[in-house]
């Protein structure tokens, strides 16, 4: 009777030869991942923050979106590689967050999370956003917390992230409603003075040695149909995202402590 030649050492051997072979592909891959450029956006359940997401996950970015409740952003959980927790108004959740990244580095760093402020009645939250007899102390002070200290602080926690990288830039998604020349409409007091802190706060941390090479910008997303743009936008965040993706690709020195329009256009503070 011919014995059989798979003995268990051969199998073992045929077993670990493949269990290198796999390793080494696993080796590769994250070699491969460690190749791209990392994009960390906050607010990125939705609107404007998913939308541009979805461009940069689609062109092969490894993408990092943070939400108030993770477990609820169903939609980014689809599209980035990491779904963090970040509520920007709290110094503890932006510790844990830099705690989570420890050690990553953070190439592109979009700080998207924002809030109008209450509105009155029904239709455009641009129409019926809170005027001089209805504003609240408090809405204003959340506007500020969120859009102007946001930020601010959300840039201070990641600053050893953002070294990391070769040439870090720091994206504040800003609003033209907080030129202060613009004065066309009554209301919304607390979101538009709070775009006009954060765009000087924007010019400050662009030379602030904190971030050495750091491209500091802000940008205008232009009138967006979302949520808080509502639905008479021209813009839908798709055409506008596409562009601002586009823009943020191609910042150099000279855009440092610049304001932006969507389209490439600077604008006036």
């Amino acid at each position: 009777m011919k014995r059989s030649t798979h003995t268990p050492r051969r199998w073992f051997c045929r077993l670990f030869a493949a269990f290198l072979l796999l390793g080494g592909a696993i080796a590769v891959g994250a070699e491969a991942g460690a190749d791209k450029q990392t994009v960390l956006i906050t607010g990125a359940n939705r609107g404007l923050g998913l939308e541009l997401s979805r461009q940069f996950a689609a062109d092969d970015y490894y993408v990092i979106g943070t939400a108030r409740s993770p477990e609820k952003a169903t939609e980014l959980k689809q599209v980035a590689d990491e779904v963090l927790q970040l509520d920007v108004t709290s110094d503890e959740s932006i510790k844990g967050l830099a705690k989570a990244l420890d050690g990553k580095a953070i190439d592109i760093l979009v700080n998207n999370a924002g809030y109008f402020g209450p509105t009155l009645g029904l239709g455009s939250t641009r129409e019926k956003s809170a005027t001089l007899e209805t504003l609240t102390r408090s809405e204003v002070l959340d506007c500020f917390a969120v859009n102007a200290a946001g930020p601010i602080f959300v840039t201070q926690g990641l600053i050893p992230n953002l070294l990391a990288s070769e040439q870090p830039k720091v994206v504040v998604i800003s609003s033209r409603s907080g030129i202060i020349n613009q004065s066309r409409n009554a209301g919304a007091y607390g979101y538009r003075i709070s775009k006009t802190a954060v765009n000087r706060a924007v010019k400050i941390m662009s030379v602030d040695k904190a971030l050495r090479n750091a491209i500091v910008v802000a940008i205008a997303p232009g009138h967006n149909r979302t949520d808080m743009g509502g639905d008479r936008a021209k813009l839908t965040p798709e055409e506008s995202m596409k562009m601002v993706k586009g823009l943020i690709e191609t910042l150099t020195p000279k855009h440092d402590g610049g304001f932006w329009y969507y389209d490439g256009k600077e604008l006036p503070w």
